[in-house]
């Protein structure tokens, strides 16, 4: 009797192998695998261009930003375009995330410019509500103007070179999906996207020359 114990239990092992084996599913035929994943241009969003999209005109009316902190941003932009080019160069970086960060350098030259020349027409328009009577205080409203009106000038340059650089942008984005598209690699409703983006940007008017403020009396 004491034989008969291992055994039973060596025939009950060998049944519930069985069981399990009947229960894992069988191979229907040759299956290939790849191990790494295709990527489908066709998946990737569109990359929109940084900044405003359609700006117009430069905004008189709004408060004077923080000149400090855009210094500062513009200051890492312009560290981050240098390194990212770099990497492009060594074919670490796609050429268009150095393209992205380019025009972030742009975008906020313009903003900085912007808010000095905000800065120094809120701070004339200060000046103007005490009228100077002494000769050294005509002397400092006389400066300031003298700054606006260099201001002025600078922050339309910056505001035209921004626009230029949209507009260069959506011109090379329609060439991509124009190559895409050729290749196979891209679709008729990106290039279409890309086509009605650049249409709007060119029908955009250019922005009139910023007028200084009159000088004081």
């Amino acid at each position: 009797m004491a034989s008969l114990f291992p055994r039973s239990m060596l025939l009950l092992a060998l049944a519930l192998a069985s069981a399990m084996a009947q229960d894992l599913p069988k191979k229907a035929g040759p299956v290939d695998f790849d191990p790494e994943p295709k990527l489908m241009l066709n998946d990737l969003p569109d990359v929109p261009i940084p900044g405003d999209p359609f700006p117009n005109t430069i905004t008189a009316n709004h408060p004077p930003a923080s000149i400090a902190k855009l210094e500062a941003s513009l200051e890492r932009a312009k560290k981050n375009a240098a390194w990212r080019e770099q990497l492009c160069k060594a074919g670490v970086l796609s050429k268009l995330e150095c393209e992205q960060s380019q025009m972030t350098v742009v975008r906020l030259t313009r903003d900085l410019e912007n808010a000095r020349m905000e800065a120094l027409k809120h701070d004339l328009e200060e000046r103007h509500k005490q009228p100077a009577t002494d000769e050294a205080s005509k002397k400092e409203l006389a400066d300031i103007e003298v700054r606006l009106a260099a201001a002025t000038t600078t922050a339309q340059e910056a505001f035209t070179k921004w626009q230029q650089a949209q507009r260069t942008a959506a011109e090379i984005r329609v060439w991509r999906e124009r190559k895409l598209l050729a290749l196979g690699a891209g679709t008729k409703s990106a290039l279409k996207r890309a086509e009605t983006a650049l249409q709007a940007l060119m029908a955009t008017p250019a922005p009139a020359p910023i007028a200084a403020p009159p000088p004081n009396p």
